[in-house]
C-alpha cells in the first residue's frame, strides 16, 4: 500500500490538469445539447443514455468526440514521461518490479472508471433539465462499464504501442481507430462504438468477457516489455 500510495503522491502534482480535464470535457458536451431538449422530450433515463453514449450518429458525434479527446489527453498526463533516474528510484521501492507497473495500470483503470462514470454523472444533471423520465435502470451501471472497459483496453493499447515506438505514434493510432470507430457501421471486438443495444445479453457477456482477456493479456505484455526496457 506504501508503494501505491507512492502513485497517488506523484498524481497530486498534477491534481489540477487531471480535475480540469475531467470536468470541463463533460461540462462542455452537455452545454453542447441544451438546445437539443425537445428531442430527449417523454424518453426514459435508460433511453436518453443510449442516445448519447450509444452508436455514433451525426446526433453524437461530438459528445463521443469530446469524450475521447479529453481520455487521450487525459492518458498522456497520467502517463507522461519521468526522469530516467527518478525511475530507477521509484522502482527500487518495490519489492518485486512487476508491482510498479501492476500499480501504473490500476490507477489508470480508476481513473478511466471515474472519467466515464463523471460523464454519466454530468448527462444525468442534463438530463434533470429535460422532460426525461428518471426511473434507474440496471443497464446504466452496465452501460457505464462497457464503455469504461472498452476506452480501458484502447488506454492499454496505447501504452503497448508508446513502450514499442513511441508516445507519438501511440495517439495518432487512438486516433485513426476511433475515426474508423465513427465511419465503420459494424461495431467490431474489442474496439466497437456501438456499446450495448448491438448486443444481446448473451453476446455482451461474450463481448466483456473477451475484452477481460484482452487486458489481461495487454497488461502482461506491458509488464514484460517495462520490465526489460527498466534493467536491458
Amino acid at each position: 500500500m506504501k508503494t501505491f500510495g507512492l502513485e497517488w503522491k506523484l498524481i497530486r502534482e498534477d491534481a489540477l490538469k487531471i480535475s480540469l480535464i475531467c470536468t470541463i470535457f463533460p461540462i462542455l458536451s452537455a452545454l453542447l445539447f441544451l438546445d437539443k431538449a425537445i428531442l430527449f422530450d417523454s424518453m426514459t433515463l435508460r433511453q436518453a443514455f443510449t442516445m448519447l453514449f450509444g452508436q455514433i450518429n451525426q446526433f453524437n458525434v461530438i459528445y463521443w468526440t469530446l469524450l475521447w479527446f479529453g481520455y487521450v489527453i487525459l492518458l498522456q498526463i497520467l502517463w507522461k514521461p519521468r526522469s530516467k533516474y527518478f525511475l530507477y528510484n521509484m522502482l527500487l521501492r518495490y519489492p518485486t518490479k512487476s508491482w510498479f507497473w501492476l500499480n501504473q495500470l490500476l490507477l489508470i483503470l480508476i481513473f478511466t472508471v471515474g472519467y466515464v462514470t463523471l460523464y454519466f454523472v454530468t448527462s444525468f444533471c442534463l438530463f434533470l433539465l429535460f422532460k426525461v423520465h428518471i426511473q434507474f435502470s440496471f443497464l446504466i451501471v452496465l452501460q457505464i462499464v462497457v464503455i469504461s472497459l472498452n476506452i480501458y483496453c484502447h488506454a492499454l493499447l496505447w501504452k503497448l504501442i508508446e513502450l514499442l515506438f513511441s508516445a507519438k505514434i501511440a495517439t495518432v493510432l487512438l486516433v485513426i481507430i476511433f475515426y474508423a470507430g465513427v465511419k465503420v457501421p459494424t461495431p467490431y471486438i474489442p474496439f466497437y462504438f456501438g456499446m450495448t443495444e448491438h448486443f444481446s445479453p448473451s453476446i455482451l457477456f461474450t463481448v466483456l468477457l473477451t475484452e477481460v482477456l484482452l487486458i489481461c493479456m495487454m497488461s502482461i505484455c506491458i509488464i514484460r516489455i517495462g520490465l526489460k526496457k527498466d534493467y536491458y
